[in-house]
């Protein structure tokens, strides 16, 4: 459950906002890795100013909360869409998930004092994003935040805090992304149900892929969505060419997902741009298209996916059922008994060779639903207790679910046997994560999870040795 940070519900309305913003030279049309926020040091993030960036004119701004402190990465997925449509963004270097929310909570209250000091930014039009456990705090601190101070929430590969779920009538529009093969898909596609029956202004963009941050072109979509909003609510002018131009790019994308059989998607669609058009441009054809399809076999190719999802849902409830009592014994199973219990053959055959897309792609799923517990959550409660062996025979399990990925999954656990403060065994997984195929240097030498260990002069090895493999390749 996030927690609730005293103070951070009306951490917005109590920084206020500068009469003058303070002017500084930043180069436009690129992201800067790192700015150094004036009253705490300590808190930094990467902007991108877009080429039109007028310091006479107050523009959007993003911020935007990675989940492993990864500033430039996130804003580089949101760089292309910020300058077509002439956003700042501000992306954290602090933010991070699975812990403790109080640093993405000073992330936010820094970033937010230090931007209204530098730049000109519209007080209708600030939106924040974040990915995976920063989207549900992005969630509730747009929900504490006065109204109106939040115009939109950009909610990626998860949804809303347990203890702040979606209400009627909220104060922000909602887009949210997941990829289709993302252990959270089922999660954002409940939600995606939960606030249309809610009546609550959202939308859901499917993209392929795992638990990532989503593609470009999924976030210049997410903006032109929240573009219009800000055209309904009077926050910018209207522009008919640029919802004609909206409008056509929106068909021709439903057009293309008919015409490649994937009928029941081309539905959906159609119903999304009749309901975003409705009362901004003509979605005449879109509603044509949804009545044509509606009794073409497109609505029954929904309820089988749905059927096909709701499976999903019920072994994925098996299988953790299994996965716990099989760990919860007495005498822990042998890895090869839980792997059995898990059905992992079966399973990796389904996902290799079903006969359908949709098939295929459910258990991809339930593998990454699978190895998150395995690789990450689990062993990272076994060692909280000092369990060892549970936390070894999970990262045993894990190499089962992912064999593809072995090394990062060793990676994965030397950076939590580091945390842990169990040095030696850090320094022994991270050297079998590169026999293994780990390669990514940068990654290890600012990964906080191994601070403790940069020092040794075994992960001194480790490091120069990746560095030599990079430079000679």
């Amino acid at each position: 459950m996030l927690e609730i940070i005293p103070g951070a519900l009306y951490f917005l309305a109590l920084l206020g906002v500068p009469a003058a913003p303070t002017p500084e030279a930043f180069e436009k049309s690129t992201v800067v890795p790192k700015v150094v926020c004036r009253a705490d040091p300590e808190e930094t993030y990467a902007l991108y100013l877009p080429s039109g960036y007028d310091t006479a004119r107050p523009g959007p701004i993003l911020y935007l909360l990675d989940a492993r402190r990864r500033g430039t990465l996130a804003a580089e997925r949101f760089r292309a869409a910020a300058e077509k449509y002439g956003w700042i963004l501000a992306s954290s270097n602090n933010s991070e998930s699975d812990g403790p929310f109080a640093p993405n909570f000073h992330a936010m209250r820094a970033m937010w004092a230090d931007t209204h000091e530098r730049f000109v930014i519209d007080p209708r039009r600030v939106y924040m994003a974040g990915f995976s456990g920063t989207a549900r705090g992005a969630c509730m601190l747009a929900q504490t935040a006065d109204r109106g101070q939040i115009a939109g929430v950009f909610g990626c590969a998860a949804g809303f805090a347990d203890n702040s779920p979606p209400m009627k009538d909220p104060a922000f529009l909602y887009f949210s992304t997941v990829g289709n093969r993302d252990f959270n898909y089922r999660e954002m596609r409940r939600l995606d149900a939960t606030l249309a029956a809610l009546g609550v202004p959202h939308r859901l963009a499917v993209f392929d892929g795992a638990h990532d941050w989503p593609p470009s072109e999924v976030c210049v979509r997410a903006f032109e969505w929240m573009e219009a909003g800000a055209m309904r609510s009077g926050a910018r002018p209207r522009n008919d060419a640029l919802v004609a131009e909206w409008l056509a790019s929106s068909l021709k994308e439903a057009e293309a997902l008919e015409t490649s059989g994937k009928k029941g998607e081309a539905l959906t669609r159609y119903r999304e741009i009749a309901a975003d058009f409705d009362g901004l441009g003509d979605p005449s054809a879109a509603r044509s298209a949804v009545e044509r399809l509606e009794t073409d076999g497109a609505a029954r190719e929904l309820e089988k996916q749905a059927r096909l999802e709701e499976q999903e849902d019920r072994t994925f409830n098996e299988l953790s059922q299994k996965l716990m009592a099989d760990l919860g014994s007495e005498e822990p199973l042998p890895a090869q008994r839980v792997i059995q219990d898990l059905r992992l053959a079966q399973l990796h055959r389904t996902a290799a060779s079903a006969q359908t897309e949709a098939e295929r792609l459910s258990a991809r799923r339930l593998l990454a639903a699978l190895s998150v517990q395995t690789s990450f959550y689990l062993p990272r409660q076994y060692l909280e207790r000092r369990d060892t062996r549970r936390a070894e025979l999970c990262t045993a399990v894990a190499l089962e679910v992912q064999p593809d990925r072995a090394g990062f999954v060793l990676y994965n656990y030397a950076c939590l046997q580091a945390l842990a403060g169990d040095k030696k065994g850090a320094l022994v997984t991270l050297r079998s994560a590169v026999d293994k195929g780990f390669r990514d240097g940068a990654l290890m030498e600012k990964d906080p999870d191994l601070d403790n260990l940069r020092g040794e002069e075994g992960y001194k090895r480790i490091v120069e040795e990746l560095k030599k493999a990079a430079a000679a390749s």
